[in-house]
């Protein structure tokens, strides 16, 4: 099963009202939950994503020989 990497958001906890207006004036902002009086959770989009894992690659080049071995083989038959 592939990772759905765009799909990561962060978690961050606020003590402070400060910190957490802070946070959610961010263009990252998803949303937020209010815990407690004293503590509030913000989700925030990633502001960057990086593709670090080879597994898209792998299967990217697999359906690509897969496609090019189809088409060698019925040019073969025709």
């Amino acid at each position: 099963m592939l990772q759905d990497i765009r799909s990561y958001i962060e978690v961050k906890l606020h003590t402070t009202a400060e910190t957490a207006l802070k946070a959610s004036s961010l263009h990252t902002f998803k949303n937020y939950t209010i815990i407690d009086e004293n503590l509030v959770q913000t989700c925030h989009f990633r502001p960057t994503i990086l593709h670090n894992t080879p597994i898209a690659i792998g299967v990217t080049i697999l359906e690509l020989v897969i496609r090019l071995l189809v088409n060698i083989f019925y040019i073969l038959l025709h």
